[in-house]
């Protein structure tokens, strides 16, 4: 392998954060490597930022600019899904010629073991190779009404829906059938009622061409992997993609749990470590929303032992009655 390819999409909001992504790559994997970044609002300051975050490696930095006007104004959007997440449409019209392989990764990721042996696999055909969304709890209940109208034929026929935050993309096909305009005319088809941004629209077009690695390995969703019951310990050592989706663990509004310890431990490696914690720190200091959600608790427990006072007195009553009437 000469190069690993790797691209990631961000706003300004999310620099420091890609940047962590891009230290966790670069201290697991010892080679050259050259990351695009989608963007439509960086300056070439925010690249010297991360270039001297990521000096001691070999790593080089090509920023690609995205005109949002391409995308027009119906494309839905929220808190989770920003109009970065669709950046990666373009990527076809974008990339150079020589790029023929392509990890995509989300900014809310952390590299923890070598991608190499992922990175030089055989496609075998496949277009894409991610992992199915089951970390992430997606099955058919949990589908949306447009979901299930537009993914039903291809799950009656044994499709497996994936994640698109970690992506090995195989350019090289891809270039010879699809372009931009390929993904607009799917999200018409859907009316623009996409209910997870791009990621159902790469799931529709490619359904056909995807091959799939183990998501416990290459895309374990933490928050998930605490709700299951996996330590701190065993992530650190089975992982190769943690995903931090939902809540983060730079977000003080929230509550955490040990295995964003493993994002905090690649973040006090870098530049950036002092200034996310303090703004951490901060940011928690000013949040009420822990007391407000303890308070909400505590009014739940007191309506509780209310309503269980209730039913012992006329538990009481019951038996009094009973024994009345022998």
């Amino acid at each position: 392998m000469n190069r690993m390819n790797v691209v990631a999409a961000l706003n300004k909001a999310y620099l420091l954060y890609t940047g962590i992504m891009l230290y966790s790559l670069c201290v697991n994997n010892r080679v050259a490597i050259r990351v695009f970044l989608l963007h439509s609002e960086l300056e070439e300051s925010d690249i010297k930022v991360l270039e001297n975050a990521l000096r001691e490696f070999d790593i080089e930095i090509v920023p690609l600019k995205i005109n949002e006007e391409l995308f027009g104004e119906h494309l839905p959007k929220t808190e989770v899904w920003s109009m970065a997440t669709y950046y990666r449409l373009t990527l076809l019209e974008l990339l150079p010629e020589d790029v023929e392989r392509l990890l995509y990764v989300d900014g809310d990721i952390i590299v923890n073991k070598s991608l190499e042996e992922l990175y030089q696999v055989e496609f075998e055909g496949d277009e894409i190779i991610a992992a199915e969304d089951v970390c992430g709890k997606k099955s058919w209940d949990e589908f949306s009404d447009k979901q299930k109208e537009m993914f039903a034929p291809m799950i009656e026929a044994g499709y497996r829906y994936f994640n698109a935050g970690f992506m090995l993309l195989n350019i090289a096909e891809m270039r010879k059938k699809y372009s931009f305009d390929t993904y607009l005319r799917a999200m018409q088809e859907w009316e623009y009622q996409m209910f997870a941004a791009d990621q159902d629209i790469l799931n529709y077009v490619h359904w056909q061409k995807v091959g799939y690695i183990d998501c416990y390995e290459y895309d374990l969703f933490a928050r998930i992997a605490h709700n299951e019951g996996i330590t701190y310990e065993q992530v650190k050592e089975d992982a190769r993609i943690i995903h931090y989706a939902g809540y983060k663990p730079w977000d003080a509004d929230n509550c955490h749990f040990d295995i964003e310890q493993i994002w905090w431990d690649y973040a006090k490696q870098t530049p950036f470590y002092s200034k996310l914690l303090e703004d951490f720190l901060y940011e928690m200091m000013r949040n009420d929303n822990l007391e407000k959600y303890i308070n909400s608790l505590l009014t739940q427990i007191e309506e509780t032992q209310r309503q269980l006072q209730e039913v012992m007195t006329l538990n009481k009553k019951f038996i009094s009655i009973i024994q009345g009437n022998r």
